[in-house]
């Protein structure tokens, strides 16, 4: 057997599909991942969507994002309604873009090339791939969290393990054990297509939700009630306590802005354009509910340990049952597990597939997803890095929010619905614009910057940056981004855009 031949690079190019509308040579070259979906796979009913959600949901980070509002000065019965509020506007934005790629089939990436033209949307495929990659870490991280629980709760010793790695790298000892075992536990789950990943968010999500109940209720019993944060009122008055109602619904939507520009990516997948339309929903209710676990837990744990601990996984680690705690990080384990495939790996995934589509699919991005994202960028030095880069990855729903502006109003108002889609593979298209790249797209973007570029920059360095009243434009971000792009995006082609085409389109599927 010639083994040498692995070592060019023609041996791991992709056969393509002969159904593939791309050329065979070039930057825009396909294969089977980026070509509408086979008909065979359009098996996505409306209660996959259902458990979809219900998975995503059910995680640490939810849990703690309410408990966290509550430290900006608000009661609970403001806080909850603003999760609702916030995770209700999102959930809207993120089924119309759902509906595109339910209708058209094809991913997130291909669908950009519409909008932001054929080379143009590689700004957002690189955006979103860079934000993914540091997120896949940051959620691996997590991950070893509830794994070092797990080995503490098998074997105790394992706690007083000495550290025998430097200071400057961020890490014990214990620590990279802990982490090698969840990164090399997860990662045969990142390979599975995301076509059959229904059944990875049904186990998860079964198990989460008997795990969450679990907590709340020894919780509850053990604190002999919800705690005092049922019995505070807000600290806050007048004007600020309104903008801190803002920056809670703010923040709700920001966390979902990735998830809603790339949600295409699996309702493609849908059987019909219907069977997503309960996100609308969903969205709200599961996130809201467990928001409120989340605020529970916390509460009790004042009472229990004389702190107010928010993150979940802390409070079991200090359980006195080696057994419950074991079972309970396993079970939080999973829900991080599940959330990093489905919020980051799929993504990442995609965005590898559409950058370099001659060598790399979904399951070689997604290998690639977990080297890169689980070891080059140090996860574990990000965590210890301060909040400047958390803050950053936070913000960067003011680049994301006006690009699915931008593609939700190309889609539904200026192209009404009429994407022609060989014409997306095809680089001297009709989506070719300006060398490739939609300038109006990019106007639309861009003036949403300097409203909130400043607040960013205050968020990040508030002591260096001082900005005025700016500051409130940032607490609203979100909104203010969506809407000026939107506005922005349909006046430019209504001024200097071709009419539409009259008619609709018409693919037939060779397959």
């Amino acid at each position: 057997m010639d083994w040498c031949r692995f070592l060019r690079a023609s041996a791991w190019a992709i056969q393509r599909e002969p159904s593939s509308f791309s050329p065979s040579r070039g930057l825009l070259q396909s294969n089977r991942d980026l070509d509408p979906s086979f008909a065979r796979d359009r098996i996505w009913r409306s209660w996959m969507f259902l458990f979809y959600w219900a998975s995503d949901s059910v995680n640490v980070g939810t849990m703690q994002q309410a408990s966290s509002m509550l430290t900006l000065g608000l009661s609970y019965r403001e806080v909850i309604p603003c999760i609702f509020i916030g995770n209700l506007i999102i959930s809207f934005a993120l089924t119309a873009n759902a509906t595109t790629g339910a209708q058209l089939h094809i991913p997130f990436s291909i669908i950009s090339r519409a909008s932001f033209g054929i080379y143009g949307a590689w700004f957002l495929v690189i955006s979103r791939l860079i934000l993914g990659l540091i997120y896949f870490g940051i959620n691996t991280q997590i991950l070893s969290s509830c794994t070092a629980v797990m080995i503490g709760a098998i074997w105790p010793s394992f706690q007083t393990i000495p550290n025998h790695i430097p200071e400057h790298i961020g890490i014990t000892t214990q620590g990279m054990v802990a982490y090698i075992v969840a990164w090399t536990i997860q990662l045969p789950f990142l390979v599975i297509p995301p076509v059959k990943m229904k059944y990875l968010f049904v186990v998860k999500s079964i198990v989460m939700t008997i795990s969450t109940f679990v907590l709340l209720g020894w919780s509850v019993n053990k604190a002999g009630g919800g705690g005092p944060i049922f019995s505070q009122h807000s600290s806050l008055t007048g004007s600020a306590k309104s903008w801190a109602w803002m920056y809670c619904i703010n923040a709700a939507m920001s966390s979902k802005t990735t998830l809603a520009a790339s949600i295409s990516d699996f309702s493609r997948y849908a059987r019909k354009p219907s069977d997503q339309y309960w996100q609308v929903i969903l969205i709200p209710v599961w996130y809201t509910l467990w928001s409120v676990f989340g605020i529970i837990c916390t509460s009790a744990s004042y009472v229990i340990y004389g702190e107010f601990i928010w993150d979940p996984t802390k409070i079991i680690a200090r359980w006195d049952s080696r057994a419950g705690a074991f079972f309970m990080a396993l079970a939080f384990a999973m829900g991080t597990a599940g959330t990093n495939i489905s919020t980051n790996s799929v993504a990442v995934s995609n965005d590898f597939t559409a950058l370099v589509p001659k060598y790399l699919n979904i399951r070689r991005g997604a290998i690639l997803c977990a080297f890169l994202g689980g070891w080059a960028c140090v996860p574990w030095n990000l965590q210890n890095s301060g909040m400047v880069l958390l803050n950053f990855l936070s913000g960067y729903a003011i680049f994301l929010a006006p690009a699915i502006a931008v593609m939700i109003c190309d889609y539904f108002f200026v192209k009404k619905r009429c994407y022609v889609i060989p014409e997306l593979y095809r680089p001297n298209g009709r989506y070719r614009y300006w060398f490739g790249v939609n300038w109006r797209a990019f106007l639309a973007v861009a003036i949403t910057l300097p409203i909130n570029l400043p607040g960013l920059a205050h968020v990040m360095s508030p002591s260096t940056t001082h900005i005025g009243n700016l500051q409130y434009a940032y607490k609203a971000s979100w909104l203010i981004a969506f809407s000026f792009a939107f506005l922005t995006y349909y006046i430019a082609n209504l001024v200097s855009h071709k009419p539409s085409p009259f008619f609709r389109v018409l693919v037939i599927y060779p397959y």
